[in-house]
């Protein structure tokens, strides 16, 4: 028996394709994302310590009285970021750097006080405390001009329209300072550890809460921008949520159940009163189920490929995916399937959680096969906003997306669900074939980039390595944490609470 031969080289050019991984395979993460860019301005999935706000704002105002150039910022923006991650590493009874590192970057700088010297984790390249130029900033920078509290030109860091508040620029004054003109020193960071504690009483808790909510006070300008408005209403159905469903599983299954589910939007008086932003919750809640669905079904084919190659020692063929999806799949029809499955509405019409119950029913490739069935059913019969939502506010049917599912249902109504499972199987080929195509590029040397983990020569599939399966975020765990932060929501035994004065600010039911 003689070894498979294999093609190493040539040596003499360089390769004329590199490929590497994309984040969104098959491009059906768009509708959700895009929605949650509109509803949750100045929260992004990266943002979920509100001291970096107040940071940010004060240092904009800083650069912007003395005039800091582009490098001169980044300069004092990393010594900063790495004096925070410093100072939270200090153990408050003890003084040693064995406390609570809650800070962005704490666990990094840790590791490198061992090899390295805190005055040269903020130097830019390797051993520093980010990988990124310019560092934690570059998560915030987005949210941050969002909120109005700090601009940038030219990089350089410059005051908002929202001017910086007394209290802000107090608090971080000796700290800018200090930053301003050199490192920070191990022995120096437990005087600055009280900037890593976040408390009700700390200075930039009231004018962030302010800004967040759109709320008048907290030594804020009040001049509210429709952002403003919608993030504040973001907050009242999320805060309202905790407020109906105290039981449910985290800030997203809270907000799954209230306005996702059942006839709340109608019946309760926030929600009602919100109108068609609860109503773009909705729709977005229940397309995310569909998302995830197709995500996790890449990335089950994408394993089976590389399994199939460790097995037999082959690139995987169209057939052998078509056998391991039927494998999978019930033999009956689509139609009798569907009979099967959870009701997606009740009598009244309202949505009920069809499809995390399917997944609690069922293994995980069918449960996935009938969330993107009940998504297409939800398609036909969701209607006004709650539609347009679901479907992503685009008129038309793109690639995967419930309509496209729908058609697919039709198609198959009578025909088996393993011949459904093959139909999508060879849809998410095809899918994925053209987002690659559509991302791929030349680089400066003249290489045609394709980002892609699964690879097709002459028919055969293979695969570098294996795909996330994860859906996309929400926002609403961080928006839940910075709101925690601010004092909007509080933690009583093993619940959630909204506290007296969110329901206040937030014009909630006490």
């Amino acid at each position: 028996m003689t070894d498979t031969p294999t093609l190493d080289g040539p040596a003499w050019c360089a390769p004329g394709l590199d490929t590497k991984g994309s984040r969104f395979p098959l491009r059906v993460e768009a509708p959700v994302m895009n929605l949650v860019d509109a509803l949750v301005p100045g929260v992004s999935t990266m943002t979920r310590n509100s001291r970096y706000y107040g940071l940010y704002w004060a240092l904009a105002d800083y650069a912007h009285t003395k005039d800091f150039d582009t490098i001169t910022c980044r300069t004092v923006l990393r010594r900063a970021e790495v004096a925070l991650a410093l100072a939270s590493l200090v153990d408050p009874d003890t003084g040693g750097l064995d406390g609570p590192g809650d800070m962005h970057g704490a666990d990094t700088v840790r590791s490198r006080l061992s090899t390295s010297s805190a005055d040269r984790l903020a130097d830019v390249g390797d051993g520093s405390y980010s990988p990124r130029t310019w560092g934690f900033w570059s998560q915030y920078k987005g949210p941050v001009v969002t909120l109005g509290i700090a601009s940038t030109d030219r990089e350089a860091f410059r005051r908002g329209p929202r001017d910086t508040p007394g209290p802000v620029k107090d608090m971080f004054q000796h700290f800018l300072d200090v930053v301003a003109a050199r490192p920070i020193t191990v022995d120096e960071a437990q005087s600055f550890a009280d900037l890593t504690r976040i408390r009700p009483d700390s200075a930039d808790v009231a004018p962030l809460r302010a800004v967040m909510t759109a709320t008048d006070g907290g030594s804020v300008q009040t001049a509210w921008t429709a952002n403003d408005r919608t993030r504040r209403s973001t907050f009242r159905i999320l805060a309202r949520a905790v407020q109906l469903q105290p039981d449910a599983d985290g800030w997203t299954g809270q907000l799954f159940d209230a306005v996702a589910y059942g006839p709340a939007l109608d019946e309760d008086s926030v929600f009602h009163a919100e109108g068609k932003r609860a109503q773009t919750w909705r729709g977005l809640l229940l397309r995310h189920h569909s998302v995830g669905a197709w995500r996790r079904l890449w990335s089950a084919l994408v394993d089976h490929v590389i399994d199939h190659i460790r097995t037999t020692g082959e690139p995987a063929a169209r057939h052998d995916l078509h056998a391991w999806i039927r494998s999978h799949t019930p033999d009956d029809t689509v139609e009798k399937f569907l009979r099967s499955c959870p009701e997606p509405f009740d009598a009244g019409g309202n949505p009920l959680p069809a499809e995390a119950q399917i997944r609690t029913a069922r293994k995980q490739i069918e449960a996935d096969l009938g969330v993107l069935l009940l998504g297409s059913v939800r398609d036909d019969q969701l209607t006004g906003v709650t539609q347009q939502a679901f479907r992503g506010n685009a008129g038309r049917g793109k690639y995967l997306d419930p309509q496209w599912v729908a058609h697919q249902r039709r198609e198959h109504l009578h025909r088996t669900m393993p011949d459904f499972a093959c139909a999508l199987v060879d849809d998410m080929l095809a899918q994925s074939h053209r987002v690659a195509l559509l991302k791929m590029h030349i680089d400066g040397d003249g290489r045609m980039k394709l980002p892609t983990k699964l690879h097709e020569r002459n028919g055969r599939y293979f695969a570098d390595s294996r795909e996330g399966s994860g859906n996309v975020g929400l926002r609403t765990e961080q928006l839940g944490e910075v709101g925690q932060q601010l004092g909007l929501f509080d933690t009583v035994g093993d619940r959630v609470v909204v506290t007296e004065r969110a329901a206040a600010l937030l014009e909630l039911p006490q």
